[in-house]
């Protein structure tokens, strides 16, 4: 069974590799690491770092000296993060989790990125009036999807993972990104929906491709949302919009709009899944699968998808239930966070549940940002999976 913790390369550096490796080796028990290798923005307490409990993260990042030949069709110059520094740092890291026997798997982020966005605006997603979004890619994009595949062959080509664990390669939910937001009235649900689809010019290219004029239809999303949200919803507005209220919106046209929409999200992942499996690696899936808002189709992306990473409870029902929305040969990894329970007895009550509920693996999040008496907590538990 794997049982992986999530890392960020950062963590391990400053502790010392070898010190750090160790400790997830053998105090934890674990069998695989999670590596944070294209991540999104966060501030982060870090409560057993010896070099800085606070760490500043950067806007949206990559953790390694990218190999220039596979971004020549992409124009897209990703941000390498200041904590890379030499040409050997990420690939230093990796070597050493193979010396261990640890599994490596390569956690990326990619349309969930606030540095991308604001320098390369044909990459955005943009909303119905026209301005850009400053936290997300678009999948629409060919530049976005360049730069997702040359990404996924840089990884495989330079580390040869053991595992991609894809994150946000599908569109994302109107608030995803949000920084210390201003909000001070309750928005509907559908206004929402909208305001978080993208109305960029590719996106409205591919709505054409079944039929649809696209600027149109976002002429007059723009109109209907310059009313809507001027207004008080009502009780009603409130509801989250039923299937009948979407199939029916816009005389039918919002629906032409998510249908285009899911091909062009579950393409995307479908191809870094397959950029994986050519290099040998297993892919692994972290996300809602929501048709609507992420434009996932769950059966497509999960076809061949070996493990979706979830948080999920310890009742034999919830899991099971879970499970159903699968493939039958993609497994569920549970996500845990030690830092939320009282005690070792309490984390290790929680693990035997869910294994007892048939998980086929555990991600526990994340190495830097727990202390070390949780990692002993977790040591105690290894039996689960060893």
């Amino acid at each position: 069974m794997r049982a992986t913790i999530y890392t960020y390369p950062w963590d391990l550096t400053d502790e010392g590799i070898d010190s750090a490796l160790d400790t997830i080796a053998h105090t934890a028990g674990l069998n695989s690491v999670s590596l944070a290798q294209s991540y999104h923005v966060s501030t982060y307490f870090l409560p057993h770092n010896p070099r800085r409990p606070l760490y500043w993260g950067e806007e949206g990042a990559i953790y390694f000296q990218p190999s220039a030949a596979f971004y020549e069709e992409s124009p897209i110059s990703p941000l390498i993060s200041n904590v890379v520094d030499d040409p050997d740092y990420m690939r230093r890291i990796a070597d050493k989790i193979r010396e261990r026997s640890l599994d490596l798997t390569s956690w990326l982020v990619f349309n969930y990125n606030h540095y991308l966005p604001q320098r390369y605006p044909d990459a955005a997603k943009r909303d119905p009036f026209g301005h850009s979004n400053f936290a997300q890619l678009c999948p629409a994009s060919p530049l976005v999807r360049d730069y997702a595949h040359a990404l996924c062959r840089d990884i495989a080509a330079q580390f040869q993972p053991d595992e991609f664990h894809l994150e946000s390669l599908g569109y994302l939910h109107f608030s995803y990104g949000f920084r210390n937001p201003k909000v001070g009235v309750k928005i509907a649900p559908f206004c929402e929906l909208l305001m978080g689809l993208c109305y960029c010019r590719h996106c409205l290219q591919r709505a054409g491709a079944l039929g649809l004029d696209g600027e149109h239809f976002r002429a007059d999303v723009a109109e209907f949302l310059a009313r809507e949200l001027a207004s008080e919803p009502t009780p009603q507005d409130l509801r989250p919009p039923s299937a009948e209220r979407l199939a029916a919106a816009f005389s039918g046209r919002l629906q032409t709009f998510l249908d285009a929409r899911v091909e062009t999200a579950t393409s995307l992942v479908e191809e870094a899944v397959a950029i994986a499996g050519q290099a040998g690696a297993r892919a692994s899936f972290f996300g809602s699968r929501d048709r609507i808002v992420n434009g996932l189709d769950s059966d497509r992306v999960l076809r061949n998808v070996y493990m979706v990473n979830a948080g999920v409870g310890g009742e034999p029902d919830s899991v099971r239930t879970l499970r159903g929305e699968f493939p039958a040969d993609t497994g569920l990894s549970a996500i845990v966070h030690p830092g939320g329970f009282a005690d070792g007895d309490a984390l290790g009550a929680h693990l035997t549940a869910l294994g007892q509920a048939g998980v086929n693996g555990y991600a526990f999040y994340n190495y830097g940002l727990i202390r070390r008496a949780h990692l002993e907590w977790i040591g105690t538990c290894c039996h689960l999976w060893k």
